[in-house]
């Protein structure tokens, strides 16, 4: 802040005038503490030093502020940011699933394919059992309203689809008829082998009382190469985005969380994704390649 020169000015003129001062300072400082924001990551400074500067949301975005990034450059997963999940998945009639960290790596040479990106690999850990990756940001990095962009190219379909995922510290699990307290919101799951993917919101726990709101997104292209997939959270209306497009708008108060989410990133084998697992090469062709996740608001 910069001091202006003041002459003449009587001793208690300038008392009450240094008053105002710092109670409009104090003033600001309470409203900046009560809008909603990412916690604890901002005050942590979590964007990444490799994220171009100024840049913006593919087709735009109410929020302008770049509060998170992950360019996914280095010789490993930022364990800052990011938790690798392992654990049993599900169970299925002919093969079961895992995530395991092992399957989760990070390619640090941004100038070979598909490098300077997070890679999440299919591998066989017994005649019946597969294992795939997930990370998460529980505990790490969680927000109220934003932007969340990723660049991203799904696994091929052979039982495998990709998923980009929000989801509460508290999880689904309060029934009240509304994600207001809390939804898994999928912004993409790639289980069709035609360019389409599900985009859905699961609410009121997963038993009797689950409520699910699903939409299947028309994607052209989605199985080729690299596609954005962006969701604009506000507290009154989520926007989602396929390529700049917008493919969902939601403005339904019922369906819009209004607590903190972390995101999630994750490549999963099910038999009833499209495909056979069986039919699946154990290298990099049935990888999920993940460029890069950032965060606005």
């Amino acid at each position: 802040m910069q001091r202006r020169k003041v002459r003449s000015v009587q001793h208690a003129a300038l008392s009450a005038l240094r008053i105002r001062t710092l109670a409009a300072a104090a003033g600001l400082l309470a409203a900046t503490l009560t809008v909603p924001s990412a916690t604890p990551a901002q005050a942590a400074g979590f964007v990444d030093p490799d994220t171009p500067v100024g840049v913006r949301p593919n087709g735009g975005s109410s929020h302008a502020t770049l509060v998170f990034s992950d360019e996914f450059y280095g010789t490993s997963l930022d364990s800052s940011k990011w938790s690798s999940v392992d654990s049993k998945r599900r169970d299925g009639e002919y093969f079961d699933s895992w995530w395991k960290p092992s399957n989760v790596k990070v390619n640090p040479n941004p100038n070979s394919i598909n490098g300077g990106n997070l890679w999440i690999s299919l591998s066989k850990l017994s005649d019946t059992e597969y294992a795939t990756g997930e990370i998460e940001g529980r505990g790490k990095f969680e927000f109220t309203y934003g932007t969340v962009e990723w660049r991203a190219q799904m696994p091929p379909n052979n039982d495998l689809f990709g998923a980009l995922w929000m989801m509460p510290p508290g999880g689904v699990n309060g029934v009240d008829g509304t994600a207001r307290d809390g939804g898994e919101y999928d912004v993409i799951e790639s289980t069709s082998a035609s360019d389409s993917y599900g985009n859905t919101i699961h609410y009121d726990g997963y038993g009797a009382d689950h409520k699910a709101s699903s939409v299947s997104v028309n994607s052209p292209g989605l199985h080729s190469g690299y596609h954005t997939y962006t969701v604009e959270w506000r507290p009154d209306r989520i926007i989602y985005r396929y390529d700049s497009t917008i493919v969902r708008d939601i403005t339904d108060p019922k369906l819009i969380s209004q607590v903190p989410m972390f995101p999630v990133i994750s490549s999963e084998s099910a038999e009833w994704a499209a495909g056979s697992i069986y039919d699946a090469p154990l290298d990099y062709r049935s990888n999920m390649y993940v460029d890069y996740i950032r965060v606005w608001q």
